[in-house]
């Protein structure tokens, strides 16, 4: 494939199905942590050749029951590794201090949430460098960003949407647009939140507010608006789609790792 990412389908019925996929993630997850051990202790290179690694992940596929076209895993791993180096810097200079915080959300992601690291990253340092232009600063910032790229995957599992389109819905939500989450029942109309405000016991007029204090308000009411959908990928990991949001980011992910270590 020309984008480099992995094409499964599935062999099994319907009984099964499930158990088939959380049996393959749980290989690749396995063999990913042995790669990042591998580039812990680089002091005696890779364990295996790359070539090895791709036959244990295609034998731990075939043996589940999942046929894999795994296209151009040379050139996909290269494109992974620089994102997440790429994704990094912008991570560091956004948060500073707080960026080891976003460090270890964005590495537990994969399970709380089926992203990728480099995903994480991606959507945290996306809504903290728009939340710091408008003002906003410190742990705040660290706090409101996590909180948010886990609500994308979140309404990504509830609204069955992929992960990018449901994060774009929220960025122009806390930026001030109301049509993409309108598009899910969300109004962000400035007569609604001023509406919400006055629940909070806030009266200052939303023209009024500052910019830093309009995305502070965006958020909270975005957070009370989406309490349906919070927590619901982890309520359905074990569903067919989230199964195989887990199987796609543990690939994405060890192809990553594989990167660090060839």
């Amino acid at each position: 494939m020309a984008d480099g990412r992995v094409e499964f389908e599935i062999v099994g019925n319907d009984k099964n199905i499930n158990s088939t996929i959380k049996n393959v993630t749980a290989n690749i997850e396995k063999e990913s942590k042995k790669w990042d051990g591998a580039a812990a202790g680089a002091a005696d290179g890779a364990s295996g050749s790359w070539a090895a690694a791709a036959g244990k992940i295609a034998g731990a596929l075939s043996a589940a029951g999942v046929v894999s076209i795994l296209a151009k895993w040379g050139k996909a791993a290269i494109e992974s590794a620089s994102d997440l180096a790429e994704v990094q810097n912008v991570v560091d200079v956004t948060f500073g201090a707080g960026a080891s915080k976003i460090d270890a959300w964005a590495k537990a992601a994969g399970k709380s949430f089926g992203l990728t690291e480099t995903q994480a990253k991606r959507f945290t340092s996306t809504l903290g460098a728009m939340m710091k232009s408008a003002g906003l600063a410190g742990p705040e910032i660290v706090d409101m960003s996590t909180d948010l790229a886990g609500l994308a995957a979140d309404m990504a599992s509830f609204y069955n949407l992929d992960f990018d389109t449901a994060f774009q819905k929220i960025r122009s939500g806390i930026s001030g647009e109301t049509e993409p989450l309108k598009q899910l029942g969300i109004n962000m109309s400035v007569a609604n939140l001023e509406a919400y405000a006055l629940t909070q016991g806030i009266t200052k007029a939303f023209d009024k507010m500052s910019q830093s204090e309009q995305i502070m308000l965006r958020y909270q009411y975005l957070m009370q608006a989406t309490a349906d959908a919070q927590g619901d990928f982890a309520r359905t990991s074990d569903g067919y789609a989230n199964a195989v949001r887990t199987l796609q980011t543990n690939i994405d992910n060890l192809k990553t790792s594989v990167r660090s270590v060839i």
